[in-house]
């Protein structure tokens, strides 16, 4: 057992022991505090959505490279905690093998290029997650298909919505509301918190809706 605990902490293998610790041990409060149900899943999503937005304040470079990664790892459709605790869990794992597979032990020297593996398979593993934790939340539990949201509109829910990215509240005609990614157009007015949008196109490659500002809101 101290053998195994000493392999855990040993410094080539502590960067990513440690992320996986930290979501053990928010895992087991989370659930010894009861919270883990539908109602604080959707107080989770709209508080996600406050956050993705703190990042698109800024409409340069920087806040479109934001906008493209939190869209890439369906930021929007899973609630960002739940994002980030995939992107620990995955490094950790991804990180471990590296450690193995390069034989570290031995030269733990070159645990960077374990660091540079475990970067881009916690990418890529946490997106295919992604998606498929989407449909275990209730904005993605949808009893029509995206494509006839089509001309509803939604209450912006993030700081704005930019180019590559936003989210948004919908109501549906059956009465519920779904919470959307979405974008505008290069020359279209930049949408902000509150604010209402048109749902007028949608990409199923990236699975995000174009939208337009309201008139009502324009005047």
């Amino acid at each position: 057992m101290i053998e195994f605990l000493n392999y855990l902490i040993v410094s080539y293998n502590v960067w990513f022991t440690a992320p996986l610790a930290i979501v053990f041990l928010l895992a087991l409060f989370r659930l010894a505090t009861g919270a883990i149900d539908s109602k604080d899943v959707d107080a989770e999503v709209d508080m996600d959505a406050d956050i993705d937005a703190d990042a698109d304040v800024d409409t340069g470079s920087q806040g479109s490279a934001f906008g493209d990664v939190f869209g890439f790892l369906n930021v929007g459709r899973v609630p960002l905690m739940i994002v980030l605790m995939s992107l620990f869990v995955t490094w950790g794992i991804f990180g471990l093998i590296a450690n193995a597979l390069l034989n570290i032990p031995e030269t733990p020297n070159r645990v960077w290029i374990s660091c540079i593996i475990a970067f881009f398979c916690c990418f890529l593993g946490t997106r295919y997650i992604s998606i498929a934790l989407s449909k275990l939340f209730p904005e993605s539990e949808k009893a029509i298909s995206d494509v006839q949201l089509l001309g509803l509109r939604g209450r912006v829910i993030s700081g704005q919505i930019t180019t590559t990215f936003g989210t948004a509240r919908v109501q549906v005609p059956d009465g519920s509301e779904l919470t959307v990614s979405c974008r505008v157009e290069p020359d279209g007015i930049t949408p902000v918190k509150g604010d209402t949008v048109i749902l007028i196109n949608y990409d199923r490659t990236k699975r995000i809706f174009d939208v337009k500002k309201s008139e009502m809101d324009l005047r």
